[in-house]
């Protein structure tokens, strides 16, 4: 029940995101369409006001350079504001993608350093069938190896859009040191199947938040 709870949460955050994301993209459309708005309106306003003068041959024609003049400002003020906002936009779009390239690649550099040694570790603790004193050690000894790469990777510069991803692996490799100091102290096979499920469980949801943000950065770009 507990695990069916987490996976509707996480699901719910990821469509909140989708859509934060869908409305920062479509905000681009919406500048030019304020500009085709303005145009129309400015051309529109002038012609009643010319077709619902009774007399257009006395038509006041400073009144009505000024009142062009006027809506035109407007117009080229709304166009320079949206070249800046695109531009805003553009170096923004930038600097989020900078910034999920170097966690990547901080998070990447880090596992592969950690990973290698650790998989040889918990092969050989795996294979371990005749002592449960040596099988105990292998144990602290990868709880020990996990502890460094928590300490490594809780250092790691992060965005504020990567904060779950950030939580998600953090989460996976504490349960990761968990069950091994777990192990080590001779708990319940129960407990230590219910902690492994957890790990499992933050891993993937690490690796879901990163494809899902990867995604949508491209959609912006």
């Amino acid at each position: 029940m507990d695990k069916l709870g987490n996976a509707d949460k996480v699901h719910k955050r990821h469509s909140l995101k989708f859509l934060k994301d869908f409305r920062y993209r479509v905000i681009k459309l919406k500048y030019f369409i304020m500009i085709v708005v303005a145009m129309l309106l400015e051309i529109i306003t002038l012609a009643i006001y010319i077709f619902n003068n009774e007399k257009i041959i006395d038509f006041d024609l400073i009144t009505a350079g000024v009142f062009y003049g006027i809506t035109s400002v407007i117009v080229i003020s709304l166009a320079i504001g949206t070249l800046i906002l695109l531009k805003t936009d553009k170096l923004r779009d930038k600097k989020i993608i900078d910034q999920f390239n170097e966690f990547r690649r901080s998070y990447f550099r880090l596992n592969h350093e950690y990973s290698r040694d650790i998989d040889i570790m918990v092969k050989n603790f795996d294979n371990e069938r005749g002592s449960i004193e040596e099988k105990i050690n292998y144990a602290i000894a990868i709880a020990e190896k996990y502890n460094d790469f928590i300490k490594e990777f809780s250092v790691i510069k992060v965005p504020g859009f990567l904060n779950d991803a950030f939580n998600y692996k953090l989460d996976n490799l504490n349960k990761e040191k968990l069950f091994f100091n777990k192990f080590s102290l001779l708990t319940k096979p129960e407990e230590l199947e219910k902690i492994n499920k957890e790990s499992d469980l933050a891993h993937e949801n690490f690796l879901r938040e990163l494809d899902n943000t990867e995604r949508n950065l491209k959609i912006i770009v």
